[in-house]
């Protein structure tokens, strides 16, 4: 066995691993990420004005003073008039018309409103079931049913409410009717819900062509989030062709909007590349606004720039401050960094006990890189982690199957050399050529190194 050049290649493999992840890793997620829904409504604030005569007409509120006597609105109410009813019903729900707040008698004009067939009324109903206001708390399924009439009915808020409840209670193809009229009415928001559902085949067919046309639709709006899911498919080709440039142009929006999200992937760009020139003050530059903004992964690439000099000066104690931060965050890959800063000592004190503590916390997020370097340790074990050939066995499997070509690496290299576990030169020289497949040049190069023919 050539003996100087594996040990070169291992110590490179297990003790730099930012700069190393630097060259195949990419702040997009492999899957896209679910969006919290939007902001619904409180109870009693879809309200129109009561439909009487002109000369009756009830005008906005000004501060708390009564614009239309409360007296006139109850006979109005007696009569049937749904709209007063659900006025009256606003009145008392708020407090406001010099009228004491009563959520009883809301509840009751609520009620007496909905059942003349009002759809704000039904939507305000079921706020009070919601809520418990005036009435009993609802059960979950009631108040869904509730906000499905008012929804059906053409209101709005209902229409989000219920699709924000349906999501909730696992019933996706609910939730997805209710988006999209809220979608296909203009609603920013719910046209990025829909590009999601139908992006990951939640409660609908995956499309997704159709989904980038929501993704369009929504990023032209203005939505951040939209841009950057919409980049993200020209990243990875989804719906549309890949293109670089596309993605560039849409980070740069919704990084000048302020997402910090956005910030990291842009200075992604610019550190590798993709889409514009390389420019490593333009990386540093926007993983510095990104980590300022407390995001874990531009924490994360701003303490690669410190450890690495990319586009600032190697500042080893910030770069350590910066895989804190992120690992405190749970960005596993900061963690992995981090467990070899407190290993070598780089930025703060050698704690060896904390190097395990961190490498730990990463395998057990399910990061390929530190199940296979764990695993490693655990076969043998050292002075502070105790042997566990069975979970170390159980990581290193979890670390192949993964099929990230890096941590497949670090698998064949214990097999190579058989110092973690028993030689096997033959399952060794597979993993390499899984991890080549995958496009690793590493994997290439011990190919070569080990087996020539």
């Amino acid at each position: 066995m050539r003996r100087a050049p594996f040990l070169a290649i291992l110590a490179l493999l297990l003790c730099t691993a930012p700069t190393l992840q630097a060259s195949w890793w990419w702040p997009f997620k492999k899957s896209l990420p679910k969006q919290a829904p939007p902001e619904v409504p409180q109870a009693g604030k879809y309200i129109t004005p009561v439909e009487i005569d002109p000369s009756q007409t009830i005008h906005e509120k000004r501060k708390d003073t009564p614009s239309v006597s409360i007296e006139r609105l109850e006979e109005l109410a007696k009569n049937g008039n749904a709209n007063a009813q659900l006025t009256l019903g606003k009145i008392y729900f708020d407090g406001v018309a010099g009228a004491k707040q009563d959520y009883n008698k809301a509840f009751r004009y609520f009620s007496a409103a909905a059942k003349n067939g009002n759809p704000e009324a039904m939507y305000n109903l079921a706020i009070c079931y919601d809520g418990g206001f005036g009435v009993p708390k609802a059960s979950i399924q009631k108040c869904l049913e509730l906000y499905r009439q008012a929804a059906d009915a053409g209101v709005p808020e209902a229409q989000l409410k219920t699709a924000v409840f349906a999501e909730a209670q696992g019933h996706p193809e609910i939730a997805f009717k209710y988006y999209k009229m809220l979608a296909d009415a203009g609603d920013s928001s719910s046209k990025l819900h829909i590009a999601l559902f139908l992006l990951n085949g939640y409660g609908v067919e995956t499309s997704p062509e159709l989904a980038v046309k929501y993704l369009h639709e929504a990023a032209r709006d203005g939505n951040s989030r939209a841009q950057i899911q919409l980049a993200d498919c020209y990243q990875r080709g989804v719906g549309v062709p890949a293109d670089y440039r596309e993605v560039v142009n849409w980070l740069t929006l919704a990084a000048h909007q302020g997402d910090p999200e956005a910030q990291a992937k842009l200075g992604n760009c610019y550190e590798r590349a993709i889409g514009v020139p390389k420019n490593n003050e333009m990386a540093f530059h926007w993983y510095k606004i990104s980590a300022e903004a407390n995001y874990p992964v531009g924490q994360y690439l701003l303490g690669n720039c410190y450890h690495d000099a990319i586009g600032t000066e190697q500042n080893l104690p910030k770069a350590f401050e910066c895989y804190l931060a992120a690992s405190e965050a749970g960005e596993a890959l900061a963690q992995v960094a981090l467990a070899r800063a407190y290993q070598s000592g780089e930025g703060t004190a050698v704690d060896y006990n904390q190097a395990i503590r961190w490498l730990n916390r990463a395998a057990e997020s399910g990061l390929p890189i530190a199940q296979a370097r764990l695993g490693a340790l655990l076969f043998s074990g050292t002075e502070i982690i105790p042997a566990n050939p069975k979970r170390a066995q159980e990581l290193l499997d979890a670390a192949v199957a993964s099929n990230d070509p890096i941590a497949i690496i670090q698998v064949a290299i214990c097999y190579l050399d058989g110092t973690c576990v028993t030689e096997d030169r033959t399952y060794a020289r597979t993993l390499l050529q899984q991890a080549a497949a995958s496009g690793s040049s590493e994997a290439c190069e011990l190919l070569k190194i080990y087996f020539p023919n």
